[in-house]
């Protein structure tokens, strides 16, 4: 019979792509990792990875193993979830990751709500961008993750994980109320930006990659002039001159920093947007305590989506929107 806890190493494996990573996620030595999945390829009687380059891939029946073995996790998660005693009302541990620009809006309301409906639920919040949340939710380092998706790139592969939509929000062009273009009564073509400094995330990162995919299309490569993952310090850089930037409205929506320096301008040659969810492992959005934090981040997040999409038609009717 194959180990549940081996098929655990092999779907981690799979998802991060080398021996080391998978050892760092499960706080194990690479050695003891992969005496473990040769144990569990005598028990499986095929090979189930093979060498790629520095790290190791799946073979086709060690692809085959961890897609049947999704539905056996999300079985697990299930049956915890219907051991949890409610009788007494909500009380355990949740673990939860969200990106800092959904922090001010969405999440801290959220868990302002479910700490005073539900004081014996304890929650721990952290800081993590999509490319380190969702790997830990997967290994169980986490219960929830808020991430978030950009419509110019790929759909994030969502193994073993159920996901919701909780708002989506229109990018718009962040640069200093100073600029040329600050004042003009119009929407701003990207293709108008070629030879501007621009303000990006950091490299292998997809906020870099948004910003690279979008002026893409307008046939150049942004002169990426200064580098970061916080939009604060993003919208300083530009309030400061630096360079210009795309900018989702979370990231200013809830601050009076920047006010009146920083203008907001609708892009014209193309429709970019970033859409936030939640994501669970599969199984574990029974859990009454899950589903509790779902239900409530829902909820907030209709609240901001309507703010979202006020500012949208201000900017519509304006073409500028300035805090």
């Amino acid at each position: 019979m194959l180990n549940i806890n081996r098929l655990q190493l092999l779907r981690e494996v799979a998802n991060r792509k080398t021996i080391a990573a998978t050892a760092d996620a499960f706080f194990m030595t690479p050695s003891a990792v992969s005496q473990q999945l040769s144990v569990l390829e005598r028990e499986a009687g095929v090979p189930l990875l093979k060498k790629a380059g520095r790290g190791v891939e799946l073979t086709s029946a060690g692809n085959l193993l961890v897609k049947n073995s999704e539905e056996i996790f999300a079985a697990i998660e299930r049956a915890e979830a219907q051991l949890i005693d409610t009788s007494k009302g909500l009380s355990g541990n949740v673990k939860i990751s969200a990106f800092p620009t959904s922090q001010r809006a969405l999440v801290v309301p959220a868990v302002v709500t479910l700490q005073k409906n539900h004081p014996n639920l304890h929650l721990h919040i952290q800081d993590l961008e999509p490319e380190y949340s969702l790997p830990m939710l997967g290994a169980g380092d986490l219960d929830v993750a808020v991430y978030y998706e950009w419509n110019v790139l790929p759909t994030i592969p969502a193994k073993g994980i159920e996901t919701y939509t909780l708002v989506t929000e229109n990018v718009y062009l962040g640069m200093p109320a100073t600029h040329p273009l600050a004042k003009v009564k119009r929407s701003i073509g990207i293709s108008e930006l070629s030879d501007e400094n621009w303000i990006v995330g950091r490299e292998s990162t997809s906020m870099l990659q948004f910003v690279s995919a979008a002026t893409a299309q307008a046939g150049f490569s942004p002169r990426a002039s200064f580098q970061s993952m916080d939009f604060d310090v993003i919208l300083t850089a530009v309030e400061a001159g630096l360079g210009i930037a795309l900018v989702p409205p979370l990231a200013f929506m809830e601050t009076t920093s920047h006010k009146q320096k920083v203008v907001y301008k609708s892009l014209a040659e193309l429709h970019l947007h970033r859409t936030a969810k939640v994501a669970v492992r599969k199984g574990s959005e029974f859990n009454p305590l899950i589903k509790e934090v779902l239900r409530t981040f829902q909820a907030q997040a209709s609240s901001v989506q309507y703010r979202l999409d006020l500012l949208h038609t201000s900017l519509k009717e304006n073409f500028l929107y300035t805090r």
